[in-house]
């Protein structure tokens, strides 16, 4: 737009708010296709002077009678072209005052070529680039690259520009009200600042809107790293969330709602967990959350049978990290599990109870805990239904369980507990008929062991009398009943611990199939 089109239409579009004219109306037509109304105040030298109010002032533009293709007024009459043109029309002296601190527009023909070029907009909506606090221009630059690129990419159309480029103003209200005149209806003011810790940025974003009388603001701000400002502008759609929010559309969808634990511990490198959490980490250690809500942290160690352990109580804050310490101290804390009723057998949470499921114990139980940690068990009594337990066992504290159990109403499950029941009872009796087998078995080897220590000295006394000189003498005669009476004694304990064994083996058979 060339400035005299510009300087006309900014005059113009207040003439309309005039309290009371200056001159005589008149529709303006310029060479270039500008149209609008004015207050004609005469021509001077072939220059056409003209009339308004802007910002409540009047204002007079003086500009190039051959720029204009005519000045019309109420009657009809082209002002350029009546003989009267070249009159002069003095402006009232009310408003000469006023005139003197008007906004005057040259001819292009009075123009040096050392002239500044007035400033043209080429969209409605303006980047202004973020102001530098910091005195990285490398990183400014990168930011201000970033931020361009995005808003292109949202559709929006946008003219870049530096603070110098408006040189008659130093602030941010002064550009935007210069901004505004020049058409833009959508102003975005950036700054990067240093904040209390020199290793983090704050990146803050104004949007002005131009929809009525008063402009509308919306405000972001977002913190970053300073040593990797851009990795982290990008990560996890930082940029993007910064700058929906100066658009005032909601991002929250977009934002990682997460808080940081940092914990250290006394001893390092133990385990660290927190309620319906097993093992998470070893400390030191950073643990991310998703709630504000307050949340303990438990750390133990296990070492030799012996259990260490601490416990801290923490809140989050979002987007931030908090840190926390934690001393290890010896602990004995135990598990209690009471039921009611009880006598409830505790099985393994692992897979289906069968006949053949081991029982950990019966209810009512207490158990050290070595391993915190989440602890899954299942309950089971007759005439009730199976309870899963889940318990969070912390390492610091005694941990009592109390399970009220559901009676079995149904007719089916009923049968289900009979059958396993009777299968239950059965391979019990295999089990201790094993059991019982071994003490035959242990027996009947031990007096077949000593009929065989018989057998070994009646054949030492055979042996002594085969090679004895005198037969029939009383010793010989003693030693002959002493041979007889240990080879009795020897099939008798071989007999009876012969039939012991195969008793044993006999029970142990039976138990066996019995079992399975």
């Amino acid at each position: 737009m060339k400035p005299t089109s510009l300087a006309l239409i900014l005059l113009l579009v207040q003439v309309l708010l005039a309290a009371e004219p200056q001159g005589p109306s008149v529709n303006v037509e310029l060479l270039s296709g500008t149209k609008q109304k004015a207050q004609f105040l005469g021509i001077v030298n072939d220059t056409v002077q003209l009339g308004g109010f802007i910002n409540n002032k009047f204002t007079v533009v003086r500009i190039a009678r051959e720029k204009f293709k005519s000045i019309v007024d109420s009657s009809g009459t082209d002002l350029l072209q009546a003989p009267t043109a070249d009159s002069v029309q003095t402006v009232p002296s009310d408003s000469a005052a006023i005139a003197s601190d008007s906004t005057q527009i040259q001819p292009d023909s009075l123009k040096t070529d050392d002239a500044p070029k007035p400033l043209e907009l080429s969209s409605h909506t303006v980047l202004v680039s973020f102001e530098d606090e910091i005195a990285d221009s490398a990183l400014v630059l990168q930011i201000n690259t970033l931020a361009a690129r995005f808003l292109l990419e949202s559709g929006e159309k946008i003219h870049i520009l530096k603070k110098k480029d408006i040189p008659d103003c130093s602030d941010n209200i002064c550009l935007q009200e210069k901004l505004s005149s020049l058409g833009a209806t959508t102003i975005y003011f950036g700054k990067i600042v240093s904040v209390h810790k020199k290793d983090s940025l704050e990146l803050q974003l104004v949007r002005v809107v131009y929809e009525e009388e008063l402009p509308t603001l919306y405000k972001s701000s977002l913190k970053i790293s300073r040593s990797k400002a851009v990795s982290d502008l990008l990560s996890n759609d930082q940029l993007r969330i910064f700058l929906l929010e100066a658009q005032g559309k909601d991002a929250s969808d977009l934002r990682e709602n997460k808080g940081y634990l940092y914990i250290e511990t006394d001893p390092e490198g133990v385990t660290l967990s927190m309620p319906e959490e097993n093992a998470l980490c070893r400390s030191p250690c950073t643990i991310p959350v998703t709630d504000t809500a307050t949340v303990t942290i438990h750390a133990y160690w296990n070492v030799d049978q012996h259990l260490w352990g601490g416990s801290v109580t923490m809140r989050p804050v979002m987007g931030d990290t908090v840190r926390a310490s934690i001393k290890l101290k010896r602990v004995n804390p135990e598990l209690r599990i009471i039921t009611n009723p009880a006598g409830a057998e505790i099985f393994s949470s692992k897979g289906e109870i069968t006949k053949h499921s081991k029982t950990i114990g019966v209810t009512p139980a207490r158990y050290p805990i070595l391993e915190p940690g989440i602890v899954k068990f299942k309950l089971r009594k007759f005439g009730f239904k199976d309870t899963l337990m889940t318990v969070y066992v912390p390492p610091v504290s005694d941990v009592t369980v109390n399970v009220n159990m559901e009676q079995e109403n149904q007719f089916g499950e009923i049968q289900k507990q009979q059958e396993w029941e009777k299968a239950r009872k059965k391979i019990r009796l295999g089990h201790t008929m094993m059991g019982i087998s071994i003490a035959p078995i242990i027996v009947g080897a031990l007096f077949t062991y000593l009929g065989q220590l018989d057998y070994d000295d009646a054949k030492d006394i055979k042996d002594e009398l085969n090679y004895s000189a005198t037969v029939g003498g009383e010793f010989y005669q003693e030693k002959v009943k002493e041979n007889k009476d240990l080879v009795h004694d020897g099939d008798q304990k071989t007999i009876i611990g012969l039939t012991l064994i195969g008793a044993g083996i006999l029970v142990l058979g039976v138990g066996f199939f019995i079992s399975f």
